[in-house]
């Protein structure tokens, strides 16, 4: 029999009508299990519940990511668990599931997250087959890491993006393919997957809040991110236009990327295309902002760039240290061959 660790976070489904609204939250994890009668179908799974949050995912704050990444370890490290699976609302799932990447490294077993886009309740709601096939695959595979499971497909969690606000095939996997999908058997894509790890887990529980993820746009002030300099934040990640361009010549961002080389905090430059990613085609105005010191994205996403980056200002304040954390592959979220092109 497999032992599943199953934590509650809240979301779409756990949803309820209250007023002329949907209210994540409204039910627990354990009235979800029954009102969706899946453990009939759980005949070789123990199921060991424990709620930790029930919100909507749009309160989830970094610092519920140390919570859940430490309840996580005590289970495992305690306890024989063969698989962690999350509910988690689907607006800031891929944040979770990139922080998890990187507090919990050296993973033995899957750790797997998933929610619903319409509540239980509802006619058609994908929450029964979206919370079987997660439970499916933290029990048949021997993933060793953080993956999100929805609409049947496995994505790696750092790789995961929402592109659709209300369709059943709610994320994407970006840059990379899925890490495979979840059928009559699980499909995985052997050679691609990380495999349960026999080292030690290991546990980061620092993380800093004070980063901040700004898009460019066309007259984008730079003054905004003085002020940012002046609030007390420690790195950032400016999501630029193509192959991560910034202005230089109109409300330039080269004296302020100067200023944060100065004051030794990182800037991180990713951009705001969903596909392509190749770094070996700068422009001017990208080259530039890397000359000055600023940390290319490479084939990150913008989202798990600047979650790394506050697990990266959670080690380290030295600015060496820092550009080498956030170039180097810690968990299958920077491409080895994006990353040849060197800074």
């Amino acid at each position: 029999m497999k032992h599943v660790l199953l934590l509650g976070t809240g979301g779409t489904i756990t949803a309820e009508i209250s007023g002329n609204a949907w209210k994540p939250g409204s039910i627990s994890v354990e009235e979800l299990l029954s009102y969706l009668n899946i453990k009939k179908e759980l005949k070789n799974v123990r199921l060991t519940v424990k709620e930790l949050f029930n919100i909507d995912s749009s309160d989830m704050q970094p610092e519920f990511w140390v919570q859940i990444a430490k309840a996580i370890y005590s289970e495992i490290k305690q306890n024989d668990i063969d698989g962690v699976v999350i509910t988690h609302g689907t607006d800031t799932m891929s944040y979770t599931a990139s922080a998890l990447s990187f507090l919990l490294q050296n993973l033995p077993v899957p750790v797997v997250l998933t929610g619903s886009q319409i509540p239980p309740s509802q006619p058609n709601s994908d929450a029964r087959n979206n919370l079987l096939s997660a439970i499916r695959v933290a029990t048949e595979t021997n993933l060793g890491e953080v993956v999100i499971v929805f609409n049947n497909k496995i994505i790696r969690g750092n790789r995961a993006k929402k592109l659709d606000e209300s369709g059943f095939d709610a994320f994407e996997s970006i840059a990379v393919p899925p890490l495979g999908y979840v059928v009559d058997r699980i499909k995985l894509r052997r050679g691609y997957i990380k495999k349960g790890n026999r080292r030690k887990l290991k546990l980061y529980d620092r993380i800093e809040t004070k980063a901040a993820l700004i898009k460019l746009y066309p007259g984008f002030d730079p003054k905004i991110l003085y002020k940012l300099i002046d609030m007390g934040y420690k790195g950032f990640v400016i999501e630029g236009f193509g192959a991560g361009n910034i202005p230089i010549n109109f409300n330039s961002l080269l004296p302020w990327i100067i200023r944060a080389k100065e004051e030794k905090l990182p800037v991180v430059i990713s951009t705001q295309c969903i596909h392509g990613h190749e770094w070996a085609l700068l422009y001017e105005n990208g080259k530039k902002a890397l000359k000055m010191g600023a940390i290319p994205a490479y084939d990150m996403i913008s989202e798990t760039a600047l979650v790394k980056l506050m697990w990266v200002l959670g080690i380290t304040s030295e600015i060496n240290k820092i550009k080498r954390l956030m170039l180097k592959p810690i968990a299958g979220e920077i491409s080895s061959k994006a990353s040849k092109y060197g800074a």
